[in-house]
């Protein structure tokens, strides 16, 4: 009698635990801000110690474009679902995301890059790329600016 008791409760307790942790986390938010003039490459470099964790705002991470084109955070998204701000002059092109993993897939760190002007510009930086070791792939990711 106990015996069929504990198998009624294991059985669902087990199914419920199995879908829980099964289940896909929805994807991050990220608001990125492209200031008025910014032309050229951009890389984020993510999972970084030390660095700034990146700030909030109602439920988005917001990335805001410093002149330099490069930028470091403590934060680590896992391919968010990303949204451009103020795209100046250009289009995005080249748009890429990487997660660094630990051999057991335990992130690390990652990368999110782009290029942010015209086609023809795009494609001589990526040229130029090509023949220096560089890695962007050619894919347009938004609408006319």
């Amino acid at each position: 009698m106990r015996r069929r008791y504990l198998l009624f409760w294991v059985l669902p307790v087990f199914i419920c635990i199995t879908i829980t942790c099964t289940r896909n986390r929805p994807k991050s938010q990220v608001v990125i801000e492209i200031p008025a003039g910014f032309s050229g490459n951009f890389v984020l470099e993510m999972g970084v110690r030390n660095a700034a964790a990146l700030p909030t705002e109602t439920n988005a991470y917001v990335l805001t474009i410093p002149g330099t084109g490069k930028l470091q955070t403590s934060t680590l998204l896992d391919h968010p679902n990303d949204t451009f701000r103020n795209r100046g002059q250009g289009r995005v092109w080249g748009y890429s995301q990487r997660v660094f993993s630990t051999g057991d897939g335990i992130p690390i760190g990652g990368q999110i890059e782009f290029f942010v002007r015209t086609q023809k510009e795009f494609e001589a930086e990526q040229n130029k790329k090509n023949k220096s070791g560089g890695f962007f792939q050619f894919e347009a990711l938004s609408a006319e600016a």
